[in-house]
C-alpha cells in the first residue's frame, strides 16, 4: 500500500533552487523533526537533496500531515 501525503520542509537556501512546486525530488538523510506537535521534514547537515525525473503520480496536498496535531503520551510500564 502506498499513502501520498505531503510534510512542510525546513530547507537551507542551498535547497530552494532544487525544491520548486510540480518538481520531483530525491531526498536522502533526512528526518522527521517535531514542532509544536506537528511534523516538519529536515534534512540534516549530511542529507542531499538532488532533481529527478518527472514521476506519474500526483501529490495529495489535502493530506498534509504537518498539519495534524500529535501529542506524546507517556505510557507507563
Amino acid at each position: 500500500m502506498v499513502i501520498n501525503s505531503s510534510l512542510l520542509q525546513k530547507c537551507t537556501y542551498l535547497d530552494i533552487d532544487v525544491l520548486q512546486p510540480g518538481s520531483t525530488t530525491i531526498i536522502r538523510n533526512a528526518k522527521i523533526d517535531m514542532f509544536k506537535g506537528s511534523m516538519r521534514l529536515a534534512i540534516d547537515k549530511w542529507g542531499h537533496v538532488e532533481a529527478a525525473e518527472a514521476a506519474n503520480f500526483t501529490v495529495k496536498e489535502d493530506n498534509n500531515l504537518s498539519l495534524v496535531e500529535y501529542e506524546l503520551v507517556h505510557v507507563a510500564e
